[in-house]
């Protein structure tokens, strides 16, 4: 990053978007919410253009729309053995893609963009600057993006929690507990579980497509590691013996699940 505005570090931003609307939008939201922090120091309009522009400019960050004529974002990515910059992608709402980046923990905004997302999305850039897990975090979301299964087997979902990036298939989860802005997740024959600094719903959604049930608020659970369900005390035990509670609401839902399995 350059050093502009005192001893202030600028982010070196690329912003890649084939609708010049879009680029302006962009470029307003930064003037507005990107706290003096973010220095725009290029554009590209297309795959090759945005190429041309990340080799021109060497940048800190890249905005990347998904959608180009020429193709699409993915495909500039894929032009670099190796990613150094920080990347977050714009998106019009499609399932599939936001799946994915959910799965790779990796930072997206949906247009229209949302001021305050976009403020949480330029602070967390630099996390993994330079970092080879972000590297990482894209080949698994490209891989989703190839086939996007349901079978769980050699699914992986990346945790990133505060000091450490974690590569988990999804089948070693056993369950995921929720406090407030936080979710925690428990791993089979895993002494430590893996907390986050994201909240569970962000991880609802995604989970449910692979045998998971949210059995409360705070409780999401892998069905494949159900060792019973309480039907007194209206709590499930795990194959680890945490005793889970189900909430009244979902009581008829687990046990038409348990009839299923």
């Amino acid at each position: 990053m350059d050093v502009a505005n005192g001893d202030k570090l600028m982010i070196r931003t690329v912003i890649i978007d084939d609708e010049s609307t879009a680029r302006e939008a962009v470029t307003h939201m930064i003037e507005l919410y990107g706290d003096n922090k973010v220095e725009i120091v290029g554009y590209g309009d297309s795959v090759k253009g945005g190429i041309e522009a990340i080799n021109r400019h060497n940048p800190d960050l890249v905005l990347l729309d998904i959608k180009m004529p020429d193709g699409n974002g993915f495909e500039v990515l894929k032009a670099f053995g190796e990613i150094n910059f920080d990347v977050i992608f714009i998106t019009a709402y499609e399932q599939y893609a936001i799946k994915a980046f959910k799965f790779a923990a990796l930072d997206y905004l949906l247009k229209p963009i949302d001021p305050e997302e976009f403020r949480k999305a330029i602070e967390r850039t630099g996390e993994n600057s330079g970092d080879k897990s972000l590297n990482m975090q894209l080949q698994l979301m490209m891989e989703h993006m190839k086939k996007p299964t349901t079978q769980r087997e050699d699914k992986k979902i990346v945790l990133r929690s505060a000091d450490s990036i974690h590569l988990v298939y999804i089948n070693d989860i056993m369950r995921v507990e929720s406090d407030r802005n936080y979710a925690t997740f428990y791993l089979v024959n895993e002494e430590h579980p893996v907390t986050v600094t994201k909240s569970m719903r962000n991880f609802v959604e995604v989970l449910e497509d692979y045998g998971f049930v949210r059995v409360h608020q705070s409780h999401i659970i892998n069905t494949d590691h159900i060792n019973r369900y309480m039907k007194n005390d209206c709590e499930i035990v795990m194959t680890d013996e945490s005793r889970i509670p189900v909430s009244t609401r979902k009581r008829d839902f687990l046990l038409k699940r348990f009839e299923e399995l």
